[in-house]
């Protein structure tokens, strides 16, 4: 059975801290088992912001890039608007923290990401959980409570917008020097297996908007469906068509939520052929109807 995926806006995931902010474009926040009851376990979700989330203690076991992973103390995870993660068990003393920001944001201060940047990289080729040693966990944390402090000033400070901007290139600058060689040591060791089930994924997120067969990514990647379908199983536990679905759900749902886009619009944006067709997919994922969905969310 499909599982509905929830969408949460920047500012739905930490409206209560949002309020106090002065910029609304990023957010840092301290996440612990209890101040995540709103967080829902065994359900898929995405948003609207790119994200890097610390462990500083306890164990956190999700879903994240349809990968199954145990995150523990002084390792940390990725997450963007494509990614759809799940938050399956956290222990009880889990603590983390939490560096969410939109792409607006990033425009804004000046680090929109181009070409083989750091984060572009990081973010868009789905590796998603690593480690980090001690001494980079602490200097982050630093960087990552200096923003958060700045941010939830009562009253402007001078050259406010200068300080968040560098703090947020040293960010970069660390997260380049120290992470790089770790991912891509990364994706030269891993095998034949994740190295197919990452550039299905690839194709999926650039290609699903006009294509949903699995044959289709299987001609793409010079494999039989059957092959195909064996391994991505194998490596994220969901078939190469509940991927699919997936990924086109989470757009779909994002763009409900959104006012700027019709019904109509969606449709002709995610090539659906008529609104019976729409409203059957939708109604596979949630149960209801893509019209009553959205008059729910205006209610």
């Amino acid at each position: 059975m499909d599982r509905r995926i929830t969408f949460f806006t920047l500012k739905e995931f930490v409206a209560e801290q949002m309020n106090k902010q002065q910029y609304e474009g990023f957010t840092i926040c301290h996440l612990q088992k209890s101040n995540m009851t709103d967080i829902r376990s065994y359900e898929p979700m995405r948003t609207d912001s790119f994200g890097m989330s610390i462990i500083l203690k306890g164990t956190l076991s999700m879903r994240i890039g349809f990968s199954e992973q145990e995150i523990h103390e002084n390792m940390a995870f990725l997450h963007s608007p494509t990614t759809i993660i799940e938050f399956l068990e956290m222990n009880d003393d889990l603590e983390m923290i939490s560096f969410m920001f939109s792409l607006d944001f990033a425009k804004k201060i000046g680090m929109f990401f181009q070409g083989k940047s750091s984060l572009d990289f990081l973010f868009d080729n789905y590796l998603k959980v690593f480690s980090l040693r001690e001494p980079v966990v602490k200097r982050f944390v630093v960087y990552l409570e200096h923003l958060r402090e700045v941010n939830l000033s009562p009253t402007p400070t001078k050259h406010q917008a200068e300080i968040i901007k560098s703090t947020f290139a040293l960010l970069n600058y660390e997260i380049e020097s120290e992470l790089m060689d770790h991912v891509i040591g990364q994706v030269v060791l891993s095998g034949r297996k994740e190295k197919l089930c990452l550039d299905f994924i690839t194709l999926v997120v650039d290609q699903f908007h006009t294509h949903r067969s699995v044959q289709h990514y299987a001609d793409c990647l010079f494999v039989s469906r059957k092959y195909l379908s064996r391994v991505i199983k194998e490596v994220t536990g969901l078939s190469p068509l509940q991927i699919i679905e997936q990924t086109l759900m989470a757009e779909v749902t994002a763009k409900l939520r959104s006012n700027f886009y019709s019904i109509s619009d969606i449709m002709q944006q995610l090539n659906f052929s008529d609104l019976p067709t729409f409203s059957k997919f939708f109604k596979k994922n949630t149960g209801q109807s893509p019209i009553l969905y959205r008059k729910e969310l205006l209610t």
